[in-house]
């Protein structure tokens, strides 16, 4: 009698091996996938929000500044503390009449340095605010100390200050503002117009991403660097007075 034997079917110990290596690359490419998907969301996101602050500061300033009238710089445009060199400024302020721009760079936020301008009676740090001083207060020095005046926001304006550097999930902070005294030739004499050059740099708040000047994000793979998050960008406005400039 013949008897008919049944195949048993099924896979090998090497086949299976083999199966699971492929679902396990497949998997791995598949989270790679993702977290570059991820990171290019998120510089997108951040870069949206640097341009969209830029554009709606150069607007503020060029109007600002527009509708101001003369312009001293040497006492119209300060650094904190006032003794200050550009490289070693924990912040500054311009004072335009009826608006004064105050700011604090990141830097000296991160280490609460002695010339960061602070709120009276409110919490929070100033990145870069806007508030109505027609007596320009936040620009006045003491003349026997050359210091500010006026140190910190008045109680009587913090609660009425406006931040222009917050936007979105990932703090924005300001590293670098520069307003130049344009040359002779810039200057309209029928008119008495003035042209200056206003230069700032924005992006990132978190300063151990950033090179020691504070220009560029430290490439992947350096110390501290974060590739995911870090944007900063610096950004040039040509302004103009509204009338006669000393």
């Amino acid at each position: 009698m013949n008897h008919a034997h049944k195949k048993q079917q099924g896979f090998t110990l090497v086949e299976l091996s083999l199966a699971m290596a492929f679902i396990s690359i497949l998997l791995l490419a598949i989270a790679m996938t993702i977290i570059q998907i991820g990171a290019i969301y998120n510089q997108g996101t951040i870069a949206k929000d640097v341009n969209q602050l830029s554009r709606e500061i150069n607007v503020d300033l060029d109007r600002t500044i527009s509708a101001a009238g003369t312009l001293d710089l040497s006492t119209s445009y300060v650094r904190s503390p006032a003794s200050a060199t550009a490289a070693t400024a924990d912040g500054g302020r311009l004072c335009l009449g009826s608006y004064s721009y105050i700011w604090n760079y990141s830097k000296a936020i991160e280490s609460n340095a002695d010339g960061v301008t602070k709120y009276i009676g409110r919490e929070g740090n100033i990145q870069l605010i806007k508030v109505a001083d027609p007596a320009q207060v936040y620009c006045l020095k003491n003349t026997s100390t050359g210091v500010l005046v006026n140190r910190n926001i008045l109680a009587t304006d913090a609660p009425k200050a406006q931040e222009l550097l917050k936007v979105g999930d990932r703090q924005l902070g300001l590293h670098s503002f520069v307003f130049a005294n344009p040359p002779t030739s810039a200057r309209d004499i029928s008119t008495g117009q003035k042209i200056y050059s206003l230069s700032y740099i924005i992006g990132t708040s978190k300063t151990s991403a950033l090179n020691t000047n504070q220009t560029a994000c430290l490439v992947a793979g350096a110390p501290n660097a974060d590739p995911l998050y870090c944007k900063i960008q610096k950004f040039n406005l040509v302004v103009r007075t509204g009338n006669g400039v000393n």
